[in-house]
């Protein structure tokens, strides 16, 4: 065979074995299908193998939790943790320290506490705390822990017994959190209605509003909080919401670039017009749920479009300064992520459609 046809045979290898690569290559957050119809508000993960979702539904009794074993690859399923919780009754946000010890919270101030991994769980000793419905839960070591609602408690037992530090009073204009973050044992962040960001300096017992950079009459509700460190810092909520702090929360700066506030609408969609014209509305912007970093540059955000019951999920590769969309899920809305590192992520929600409900897992490079 002649030099040139030998070149121009390689030249074909090399263009078959590149589409083939193309044609190998998988999208970077799979899909895992679970036989459940529940709202999931909490992700934690020890490891790349081992973590839990919870939440609730109206027809699920007690609340439930998923267990993996596998990365996210497979779930199983147990409902029941509260005792005598009828339908509706839900859990909220979870944390593990180890493969055995965890905690999550409920409504009526309800603490539950697991050392069998999820298992089973039991009610922490004094830990009803009255009139207070709990929504998130954070500890900064074994033993120091918050959890948050329409009011605050603390322990520094690991759990086992909590002591109220705010209840929700007309004095404090009705205090209440969706999420919260504490840095070290003094130093915490929470989020809540109306753009409410709030700062503790005492390990809680005393809280001082914090001013955003909202625009005039715009009073998002704000869904999560996390830090990097004691410095950087994100707040996510309502219509795309995202401020960014890199000095400690002196300073917060709005971060949009790139973030999907209105929905692309696909090529040949249209959106369904009201039976009654006048009746129409503007599409429902991004609702901001969940936010984690992996460090101070890579960090993803998950939220939804409520009138199309479809969710996305946003990456940024350099601290917020630009986000693009990673991944469009079509009947979820997902409303909790957990980030172990930058090659381990998951998501999940809520199913709002006939669709089977999904866990997302971010597995990039795996096929």
């Amino acid at each position: 065979m002649r030099p040139r046809a030998l070149t121009a045979l390689a030249i074909l290898l090399v263009a078959l074995c590149a589409s083939c690569a193309r044609k190998a290559e998988s999208p970077p957050w799979k899909t895992v299908e679970v036989p459940t119809d529940a709202d999931f508000v909490g992700a934690w993960f020890t490891d790349s193998l081992n973590g839990w979702i919870t939440g609730g539904g109206w027809a699920i009794d007690g609340g439930i939790v998923g267990r993996t074993r596998d990365g996210g690859r497979s779930w199983s399923f147990r409902s029941g943790l509260i005792q005598g919780g009828g339908a509706g009754h839900g859990v909220g946000r979870v944390q593990f320290r180890d493969t055995l010890h965890g905690c999550t919270v409920a409504a009526y101030g309800l603490v539950l506490i697991t050392d069998d991994g999820g298992e089973s769980w039991r009610p922490a000793r004094d830990a009803l705390i009255h009139r207070v419905n709990l929504f998130d839960v954070q500890f900064v070591d074994a033993w120091d822990g918050w959890a948050v609602g329409n009011g605050l408690a603390r322990t520094e037992d690991g759990g086992e017994t909590w002591r109220t530090l705010v209840r929700s009073e007309s004095e404090n204009g009705y205090f209440s959190g969706n999420a919260i973050h504490f840095v070290d044992e003094a130093r915490g962040w929470l989020v809540g209605h109306s753009g409410s960001l709030m700062r503790t300096q005492d390990g809680g017992r005393s809280w001082t509003a914090v001013n955003l950079p909202l625009r005039p009459e715009e009073r998002p509700t704000l869904r999560d909080v996390t830090f990097v460190g004691a410095e950087q810092g994100w707040v996510v909520g309502e219509t795309g919401t995202i401020f960014h702090t890199e000095d400690g929360g002196q300073r917060w700066s709005r971060q949009e670039n790139g973030v999907p506030i209105v929905r692309t609408i696909p090529k040949g969609e249209h959106r369904v017009r009201e039976v009654v014209p006048e009746l129409e509305t503007e599409p429902d912007r991004l609702a901001l749920s969940a936010v984690q970093f992996a460090d101070t540059r890579r960090g993803w955000a998950v939220g939804y479009y409520a009138d199309v019951a479809e969710s996305v999920v946003i990456g940024t590769e350099d601290g917020g300064a630009t986000w693009r969309i990673e991944h469009v899920q079509p009947g979820e809305l997902l409303r909790s992520l957990y980030a172990l590192d930058a090659g381990h992520v998951w998501a999940a929600g809520d199913r709002a459609r006939t669709t089977p409900q999904v866990v997302l897992r971010y597995a990039p490079g795996e096929r």
